[in-house]
């Protein structure tokens, strides 16, 4: 089965098992009577637990950005059984985090959601070896032993990053990697895919001496988390959704600023956290995010960028058609935001 298909199939499927349904501004923290939310009651699903990969949403509420908005807001952990985009798309959460690419293959699959704000403008998204492993580059893959995330974005990376280093997938043995990095450690895997914002620190914490070689440096530029929701949802809602973006973008400013109180607020909803880890992912997350556009405009979407990874993605065969940014872009919450501030975004 195709790559493409592979991905087609696991949107599908995750479809059809869900079950469940339900349904700040920078200048004046409260909306005015034309801009109250038309539903105030809203949930956001993270693609994770609440560490700071999501540290906008989490400020947000522990400060009362949301609250401020006219919101009322509950954010629900992701997980293997609850990934975001399905239960976005069903109605059953209001919000989602998840990647670029997902939105471009949910579009051509014809399930219309739409990126509210693009978070990581690079993709996290990294290939760890062990350091003594003599692998130093994608052509040193060929007849190790590599583990592989099916169906996401993970997938879609590793595949892009062969074909532009020429290095035959049927020269590698994969095998489907787990969420314990015990294969890894214990030497039974010679590549492990991985965020570069999360388990390289778990990785040296067990003494593994790694390094990590991402696909950007190979020419692959791809993204990474986004916002989005259902594009009826968006038509129908506009003033809930615009509440949301800017209260979220407040809550990642105020993040970036002080990234220490940020993870106090994580650690007082999440004890067991490790307050090293969080700086360690703190540290990495703030890089991915200020890049490109993000310079200039955390949250901003580059059109260019989501028109390349389109390419890109037709390129391997994920998309079967090209598809203009504007289709699955809605910016108008963040370029406001920001335009309010004297800062034009758009590009």
């Amino acid at each position: 089965m195709s790559h493409r298909h592979r991905l087609l199939l696991a949107l599908s499927v995750l479809l059809v098992i869900v079950t469940g349904c339900a349904n700040s501004n920078p200048v004046s923290n409260t909306p005015t009577a034309s801009e109250a939310p038309e539903i105030t009651d809203v949930s956001m699903r993270l693609q994770w637990l609440p560490q700071f990969q999501f540290a906008g949403y989490l400020v947000a509420e522990a400060r009362g950005y949301y609250r401020d908005a006219g919101l009322n807001v509950t954010i629900l952990p992701g997980g293997p059984d609850a990934i975001p985009l399905p239960l976005v798309a069903t109605g059953a959460n209001t919000f989602g985090s998840t990647g670029a690419d997902t939105i471009l293959i949910s579009y051509e699959q014809g399930i219309e959601v739409v990126a509210l704000a693009t978070w990581f403008q690079a993709s996290p998204v990294a290939f760890m070896v062990h350091r003594d492993s003599g692998i130093r580059s994608p052509q040193d893959f060929v007849g190790r032993r590599v583990a592989m995330f099916y169906g996401d974005n993970i997938e879609t990376e590793y595949r892009a990053l062969l074909a532009a280093t020429g290095v035959d997938p049927a020269s590698i043995n994969e095998f489907p990697g787990d969420y314990s990095l015990a294969p890894f450690l214990e030497r039974r895997a010679d590549v492990w895919p991985v965020y570069a914002t999360d388990q390289p620190y778990t990785a040296r914490a067990a003494g593994a001496e790694i390094d990590l070689i991402v696909a950007r440096d190979y020419g692959v530029e791809l993204m990474g988390d986004v916002l989005f929701t259902t594009a009826e949802f968006a038509a129908k809602h506009p003033n809930t959704v615009r509440a949301f973006v800017q209260a979220t973008l407040r809550g990642w400013q105020d993040a970036l600023t002080d990234p220490a109180a940020a993870i106090d607020i994580i650690l007082a909803r999440s004890p067991d956290f490790d307050r090293g880890h969080l700086e360690f992912e703190a540290t990495e997350t703030i890089k991915l995010l200020r890049y490109g556009i993000g310079a200039t405009c955390v949250g901003a979407s580059d059109r260019q960028a989501w028109a390349k990874e389109a390419e890109l993605l037709q390129s391997l065969g994920v998309l079967s058609m090209p598809i203009d940014p504007a289709a699955v872009l809605l910016t108008d919450a963040v370029d406001e935001y920001y335009r309010a501030q004297g800062i034009e975004c758009r590009r």
